[in-house]
């Protein structure tokens, strides 16, 4: 009797005790779409739930990441996660984001509505083959020497080039586009690349560049997509607030506040704009199949 009341007691106190929160790992690199995972790491929204964030470093850190046991979601580069899909990696895409704004060319001289405005002059690129490389090849007109990509195998040397004076224009996104017309008066934004995409595509909508991606392990869980949902517009109504979110875990990013307040950010749940997403991988692989795996993705890649 003496052994039931204990066993009583114990099986009381075992239930008082909370229930173990299951974690979450939230993923993505130093860009505005990363801030709201980091806000439900820092305000813990969903009850049960602990949301861990960890940056990747390069694809094939984000590859392993997807694949491991743990629940993932993750912020990647639109064209990654369709490879990522090509190769036989499982995984659905929650959302993707536009960022209107976020992408200038800068540079000296007057504003271009096009790129053979360029007259064939030099523009510097980070890398070759990647999605700022490729979305200048589709907007630039076929068969013209409009421009000439010089490509700096660096996210800031273009910036870096452009102060020196080594080269007239170059692609920036945010917020390196605001701290060189901050450090050089002479500088202009000579064109939005959404405005440039827009005119060379005749697509409505602006480039959705990154997406999140959930592993099989991630389900499909509402409520984490409504509160990211959630987190996405508090960020989305003060753009800059995502700098000091960002900056918890890379330092260089405190400074992008004022370059940030100019983006007009956009989320797209999957599928209901899935349309919006898969003419954007239909305009890639107008001019680069292999960048986004050789074909557009299957309807379930968009949660069809």
């Amino acid at each position: 009797m003496r052994g039931f009341s204990l066993l009583s007691a114990l099986a009381f106190l075992l239930s008082t005790l909370p229930a173990l929160a299951e974690d979450i790992l939230l993923s993505g690199p130093p860009i505005w779409e990363s801030a709201p995972l980091i806000e439900l790491a820092e305000t813990q929204p969903v009850e049960g739930v602990r949301f861990i964030f960890q940056p990747w470093a390069n694809p094939e850190q984000l590859r392993k990441m997807v694949m491991e046991p743990t629940p993932l979601l993750a912020v990647a580069p639109s064209p990654t996660a369709a490879i990522f899909s090509a190769s036989g990696i499982d995984l659905d895409v929650v959302s993707a984001t536009v960022t209107e704004g976020s992408v200038s060319l800068v540079g000296r001289g007057e504003s271009i509505s096009r790129l053979s405005d360029l007259k064939g002059r030099s523009l510097a690129l980070p890398f070759k083959g990647y999605l700022p490389d490729l979305m200048m090849r589709r907007i630039a007109e076929p068969g013209t020497g409009t421009w000439q990509p010089n490509y700096t195998g660096s996210l800031v040397a273009g910036m870096q080039l452009l102060l020196a004076g080594k080269v007239d224009t170059a692609m920036l996104a945010e917020p390196m586009a605001t701290l060189a017309l901050d450090r050089d008066k002479a500088l202009s934004r000579r064109a939005d690349l959404c405005r440039l995409w827009r005119d060379a595509t005749a697509l409505a909508d602006c480039p959705p560049a990154g997406v999140v991606i959930a592993n099989p392990q991630f389900g499909k869980r509402p409520e984490i997509r409504e509160a990211y949902r959630a987190a996405f517009a508090r960020i989305a109504g003060d753009p800059g607030s995502a700098a000091a979110l960002l900056a918890q875990y890379f330092p260089d990013m405190a400074a992008a506040s004022e370059g940030f307040t100019r983006i007009k950010a956009i989320d797209l749940p999957m599928p209901e704009r899935a349309a919006v997403l898969r003419e954007f991988y239909a305009a890639i692989l107008e001019i680069e199949p292999a960048a986004i795996g050789g074909r557009l993705p299957n309807p379930d890649f968009f949660g069809e």
